[in-house]
């Protein structure tokens, strides 16, 4: 299997706003990268094709990268850090929301308005994603950022919940179409508790078993877990290049034959 550095992406699939495999499978990666050292996710966003953007590392780690028309924010935490004190709740516009998500966006909320204005990005395409914590944190950036800077779409890997049942009925209207949870057979689900619902429209995968027995809370929300969607969709991409390929029209050469050369 190729490295993640190695790994032909195609950024298109993002200007097109809407759901597709190869969307799916490139933020996985890009959720993955954001728990990566900075050195480390700024070769990967580099080869990957981005000509810009921002790193942080205080209250989440995580990245804001651009290329074109195209701007990927991604987010991942150490669960068991967002932890450190008891759960409790912030009351928003729209709802409350998880205390140690909010505040980990908080902590990273200027920079990322700034660097949106500098880009004009609200023509442009913004998606967010993040996996377990992360992902929590990448609907509340969500929500705090699309009145502003009109999100395209948000991908997350078995997220933890964002908010109670108000901001959860609230984010399901306003990002309909936009937004989209990966669970898949296998993996670890966080725990929802009293008064949480979990948000965005529900794709299932197939991740085959897992001897992965470890509890819900943890380690950056399980990167193995994660590796394992990126592998599933992966593979998905290939398939769809290969009918691709196999369905596009031959180009005829001399005497109506295939041109090879091309």
């Amino acid at each position: 299997m190729s490295t993640p550095s190695q790994t032909t992406v195609n950024l298109d699939a993002l200007k097109a706003r809407k759901l597709s495999t190869e969307s799916a499978w490139f933020l996985a990666l890009a959720s993955k990268a954001a728990a990566e050292p900075t050195s480390v996710a700024g070769e990967l966003l580099s080869a990957w094709g981005f000509e810009s953007g921002e790193f942080f590392e205080k209250g989440a780690n995580g990245f804001l990268a651009a290329a074109g028309d195209v701007i990927v924010i991604a987010f991942a935490k150490d669960v068991d850090a967002a932890r450190a004190t008891e759960q409790t709740v912030v009351s928003r516009p729209n709802g409350e929301v998880d205390a140690a998500a909010f505040a980990a966006y908080e902590e990273v909320s200027n920079l990322l308005q700034t660097a949106l204005g500098i880009l004009k990005a609200g023509q442009k395409a913004i998606w967010l994603t993040g996996h377990g914590m992360g992902g929590a944190i990448a609907l509340i950036a969500a929500s705090e950022l699309d009145a502003q800077f009109p999100v395209a779409g948000i991908h997350t890997y078995n997220p933890s919940c964002a908010g109670k049942i108000q901001f959860a009925d609230w984010f399901d209207a306003t990002f309909l179409g936009r937004s989209y949870r990966f669970e898949a057979t296998g993996d670890r689900i966080f725990s929802v508790a009293p008064g949480f619902r979990q948000v965005q429209q529900l794709v299932r995968l197939d991740l085959g078993d897992t001897d992965d027995q470890g509890g819900a809370e943890g380690n950056l929300a399980n990167l193995r877990s994660l590796d394992r969607y990126i592998e599933r969709l992966g593979a998905q991409v290939e398939t769809e290049r290969v009918r691709r390929r196999a369905n596009a029209p031959v180009r005829g050469g001399e005497f109506g034959t295939a041109d090879e050369s091309r």
